[in-house]
C-alpha cells in the first residue's frame, strides 16, 4: 500500500512532478519569497526518499539530483481509491450521487462521466 504524504510533503512532491528532476536548490527556487530554508526542503526530500517517492543520483559538488519514482497520476489515483473505499464503501455510485447532490458536477459533466465509464467498460471487454 502506498504511503500517504503530509500536506507539506505533497507540496514538495508536486514541485518534483512539475520539474521532473531537480536539486534541492532548484526546488527552493520555485517558491515565492520568502522561500523555505534549505534545511526544511532537504528534510522533506529525505522523507520523500525514505517513503519511496523520490530517488537520487550524484550531481556535481557533492550534491544530488532527485527524481520521482511514482507518477502523480498513480499517487492521485491511489488517493481517490482510498477515499472511495474509506468513505463510500467502494461505491462509485455513492461518490457520483454525493457530487451531484452537492452540485459539484453539472448535469453535462455527469453524463460525460457516465459515457466515459460505459466506454471504459466496453474497451475492457473487447
Amino acid at each position: 500500500m502506498m504511503e500517504q504524504l503530509t500536506k507539506r510533503e505533497e507540496e514538495v512532491m508536486n514541485k518534483f512532478w512539475e520539474k521532473g528532476e531537480a536539486t534541492v536548490k532548484e526546488i527552493i527556487a520555485t517558491y515565492p519569497e520568502p522561500r523555505p530554508s534549505r534545511t526544511a526542503i532537504s528534510t522533506f526530500v529525505k522523507f520523500l526518499v525514505d517513503k519511496g517517492f523520490l530517488d537520487h543520483k550524484p550531481a556535481g559538488n557533492n550534491g544530488f539530483i532527485y527524481y520521482p519514482l511514482i507518477e502523480r497520476e498513480e499517487y492521485c489515483g491511489n488517493n481517490l481509491k482510498n477515499v472511495v473505499q474509506r468513505y463510500f464503501n467502494n461505491s462509485i455510485r455513492g461518490v457520483i450521487s454525493t457530487l451531484v447532490r452537492d452540485r459539484k458536477m453539472s448535469d453535462d459533466e455527469v453524463l460525460e462521466l457516465i459515457n466515459q465509464v460505459i466506454e471504459g467498460n466496453r474497451q475492457e471487454w473487447n
